[in-house]
C-alpha cells in the first residue's frame, strides 16, 4: 500500500495546490472602501529650511460595473492644504475609469493618477494569492511580499489590528513642480486584505534632494492611508489560519467542480496501486514538491514624472512667499512668476 499512499498524497497535493491558484478574489459590483490620507512635507534644509506644509484628503473608491475582467469605478476626495506660511486652499475631484482585475492596469482614464508611464497599475489592488516573495507593481513601482499574515494597527477604527498583506516598494525618480527640481528616492510599504486584495492602507516616505529656484535644498515627503470604511471584511489580526486537511481539500475539489475527476482518479489509483503490489514492483520514487513561481510583470519605464498617490495639488500654495496657480495644461502647481509650466512647457496665461 505505500504506492497508492504516495500517488494519493500526490494527488491530494495536485488538487490543493490547484485550488490555491484560482483562490485570488474576482472584484464585484458593489465593492468599495473610503479612506483618509494625510500628505506632510517637513524636515527642511537649504532653501527649504523651516518649510511646513500638511494635505488632509478624504476620499471614496467604489467598482460600480463588471464585466469580465473589466472593472468600472469611481472615485471622489476632497482634499485641505496648509503650510505654515498661512497659507491655505482646498480642493476636490471626481470621475470614472475603468481597469482591469486581469492585469491590474488602468484601462481608460484613471482616479486621478497623472505622470505615469503606461501600463500604469493601481494602487489599491492585488492578487492575494500572491505567496512571500512575490511581485506585482502598484503605479510604476515593483513591490514584493513580505508577509501574509501582517498585524496592522488602522487609527482610523481606534487602532484595532486587522490581518493584512504586507509588500514593500522602492524607488527613485525626478520630481520638476511646484516644489522645484529634486532627485526623490523613496519606500513605500502598502497593506492588502488578504481575502480580496483590496487596500487596508499604506505607509510612503520620500526623500528629495535638489534645488526649490536655484537654490539647494532638501526635504522630507510623506504619505500615510488608512481605510475608514470597507465593503468587504477585515479580519482580526491573530486569528487561527484555516489549515489544509483532506476536509478541506475535498471542500474544494467540489467547489471547483471536480468531484467526477476525483472519482476516477482515485479508481485509478486504487487499480494501479493494486496491480502494482500484486506484481511486487518497488515503490514509485519520491519527488519533492516544487510550486510554480510566477511570472512578474514586465518592469515599467525606470523614469517617474512624479509620485502622485491619489491626491491632486492644491490651486494655490505659496512656498517662501512665492504664489503658485494650477498650470491649465497639466494641472500643476506653477509659480506665478513663470512664463510657461516647467513640467509640460505650456504657458501660464
Amino acid at each position: 500500500m505505500k504506492v497508492f499512499g504516495a500517488v494519493l498524497l500526490a494527488f491530494l497535493v495536485a488538487i490543493a495546490a490547484s485550488a490555491h491558484s484560482v483562490s485570488a478574489f474576482t472584484p464585484q459590483k458593489g465593492d468599495r472602501f473610503g479612506y483618509s490620507e494625510t500628505i506632510t512635507v517637513n524636515n527642511g534644509q537649504g532653501s527649504y529650511t523651516g518649510y511646513t506644509d500638511q494635505t488632509r484628503i478624504t476620499g471614496m473608491e467604489q467598482m460600480n460595473a463588471v464585466s469580465g475582467s473589466d472593472v468600472s469605478a469611481s472615485y471622489s476626495y476632497s482634499a485641505q492644504f496648509s503650510n505654515n506660511q498661512g497659507s491655505s486652499t482646498s480642493s476636490s475631484s471626481s470621475g470614472d475609469y475603468m481597469w482591469s482585475s486581469s492585469t491590474f492596469t488602468y484601462l481608460n482614464g484613471t482616479d486621478n493618477q497623472v505622470g505615469y508611464s503606461k501600463p500604469t497599475y493601481v494602487w489599491f489592488f492585488m492578487n492575494s494569492s500572491l505567496p512571500v516573495g512575490g511581485t506585482f507593481y502598484a503605479l510604476n513601482t515593483q513591490f514584493a511580499v513580505l508577509s501574509k499574515d501582517y498585524s496592522l494597527q488602522l487609527p482610523t477604527e481606534g487602532n484595532r489590528s486587522v490581518q493584512t498583506i504586507q509588500a514593500r516598494g522602492t524607488g527613485q525618480y525626478q520630481r520638476n513642480d511646484a516644489y522645484g527640481v529634486f532627485t526623490a528616492s523613496y519606500t513605500w510599504y502598502e497593506y492588502f486584505d488578504p481575502s480580496t486584495g483590496y487596500i487596508v492602507g499604506y505607509s510612503y516616505v520620500e526623500q528629495d534632494n535638489g534645488q526649490y529656484q536655484g537654490r539647494a535644498g532638501s526635504f522630507t515627503y510623506t504619505d500615510t492611508l488608512y481605510v475608514t470604511s470597507t465593503s468587504y471584511n477585515l479580519a482580526q489580526a491573530g486569528a487561527s489560519s484555516v489549515s489544509i486537511t483532506s476536509t478541506t481539500i475535498m471542500e474544494s475539489a467540489l467547489d471547483l467542480g471536480y468531484l467526477a475527476p476525483l472519482a476516477i482518479m482515485l479508481v485509478v489509483v486504487v487499480v494501479v496501486a493494486y496491480a502494482a503490489i500484486r506484481r511486487r514492483k518497488s515503490s514509485l520514487p519520491k519527488h519533492p514538491y516544487t510550486p510554480q513561481t510566477p511570472t512578474p510583470a514586465p518592469p515599467p519605464t525606470p523614469w517617474e514624472s512624479k509620485v502622485d498617490l491619489g491626491s491632486k495639488p492644491p490651486e494655490e500654495v505659496v512656498i517662501r512667499d512665492v504664489a503658485k496657480v494650477n498650470c491649465k495644461f497639466c494641472g500643476t502647481l506653477i509659480p506665478t512668476t513663470v512664463d510657461r509650466c516647467p513640467y509640460c512647457g505650456g504657458p501660464r496665461q
